[in-house]
């Protein structure tokens, strides 16, 4: 029975603020039974910090925030979360908004770990944000989990720079999926790519060229926007003036929207690839359904804007939960994922032992075949200490006009 899946969540660029790696040198303490705890844990709270657009073109993804603070207000109100060195914590989550801003995300950086003082920054947003504080939280050994990339950056540095987790698939390797399926699909095929001209476009680019490099599938125009230009709609005429029969939209925010509407209105119909962090409905839906059918792309949790997983046990859950969370719509592919994590950060809580900042680090890069409501069968999350990544198993997907489909099998990385 052909399943749909969604949505998903993210994406974006480079940028490096200065600071020095390696493993943790905060030994600050606040107050707790064993009096040796790292700052923003004590016996009773947990502090995170989140950096994320609550405004701007990427505000549709502050839901993801949104939504894992209302998850975590609901096990607050029944007392906390029980930890692996057996305290039971409430788990306190600070959302600062960055609208996508990686000078506003390494403020918001600041502002979290060194007055507010967090125990770890959770869902931050965006490949050029996470890169912009990627030197300043390994300097200050501090958790950065769940971040809403998945740049080839962080794998490239993990041996020094060990202290983050990224959401989202490896972007060369997210590349080199689609790639096979074009290849397979249209083995001469001339490719047209939008990316957004910043870090994550253009590592997105690079997995792109790399895994087309021995087939004989051809790059025949790589067109970049500006995300403070307003519109991609001239680089979408460039690419099919170019005379591309294949479409590779990586275009983030409002910009899928646009390019999905202007290769729609100019009348262009390829093959379309549309990056696995925007695919959720709030993205695609207000263009039209005539100018996503037949859209390929790829999720690992279900649609929960799917009525065929309405007797599902998880979907079930997660139901029950947003009608009981006021300002969650059960239906918004953003929300899920924030939902997701939150739960995935519980089952790291659970997993730790001890009240350090490492203590978490040891958690999260151990994780063995752990569960959340919304993943979907046959996906499950396991970690190691040298592939800072969660998702290592997707499932490819069409949109039939109304929904995403799942096609094929699930595909697992090498």
């Amino acid at each position: 029975m052909k399943r749909t899946i969604p949505v998903a969540v993210l994406a974006c660029a480079t940028l490096v603020l200065t600071g020095c790696g390696g493993r943790s040198n905060s030994t600050e303490s606040s107050s707790s039974a064993s009096g040796n705890c790292d700052v923003g844990i004590t016996d009773t709270t947990v502090k995170l910090g989140s950096s994320i657009p609550l405004s701007g073109p990427g505000a549709a993804y502050g839901e993801i925030a949104h939504t894992a603070k209302k998850y975590f207000d609901s096990l607050n109100a029944e007392g906390g979360v029980e930890m692996g060195d057996g305290m039971k914590r409430k788990i306190e989550l600070t959302v600062l908004d960055d609208a996508y801003d990686p000078a506003r995300t390494v403020s918001n950086a600041r502002e979290l770990v060194d007055k507010t003082g967090v125990f770890s920054l959770f869902s931050v947003l965006g490949t050029s944000p996470n890169e912009a504080i990627y030197d300043y939280v390994n300097g200050k050994g501090i958790p950065n989990l769940f971040m809403s990339t998945g740049s080839d950056v962080f794998l490239a540095q993990h041996d020094k720079k060990p202290w983050g987790m990224a959401w989202l698939p490896q972007y060369g390797w997210e590349a080199d999926v689609f790639a096979k399926y074009i290849a397979k699909e249209k083995p001469d095929a001339k490719v047209g790519i939008l990316y957004q001209n910043d870090g994550y476009g253009k590592g997105i680019l690079a997995g792109f060229e790399k895994a087309f490099k021995d087939t004989d599938v051809t790059i025949v125009s790589k067109q970049g926007y500006e995300q403070s230009g307003g519109s991609a709609d001239a680089q979408v005429s460039k690419l099919k003036a170019s005379g591309a029969d294949v479409f590779v939209d990586y275009a983030t925010g409002t910009f899928v929207t646009q390019s999905l509407k202007k290769a729609a209105d100019l009348g262009w119909k390829p093959l379309t690839i549309l990056g696995s962090g925007n695919n959720h409905a709030s993205l695609v839906g207000p263009a039209g359904a005539d100018a996503v059918t037949g859209t390929i792309s790829f999720n690992w949790l279900k649609d929960v804007a799917d009525d065929s997983w309405g007797d599902d046990a998880g979907m079930k859950a997660w139901q029950d939960f947003a009608d009981g969370a006021k300002g969650v719509d059960a239906t918004d592919g953003a929300s899920a994922n924030g939902y997701t994590m939150a739960q995935l950060m519980v089952e790291t809580f659970k997993k730790m032992d001890g009240c350090k900042r490492q203590d978490l680090l040891d958690a999260v890069q151990s994780l063995d075949g752990a569960q959340a409501d919304l993943l979907l069968p046959g996906v499950a999350v396991s970690t190691t200490d040298d592939y800072p990544y969660f998702i290592e198993t997707v499932q490819m997907l069409e949109f039939d006009g109304k929904t995403w489909e799942a096609t094929g099998d699930p595909v697992n990385r090498p």
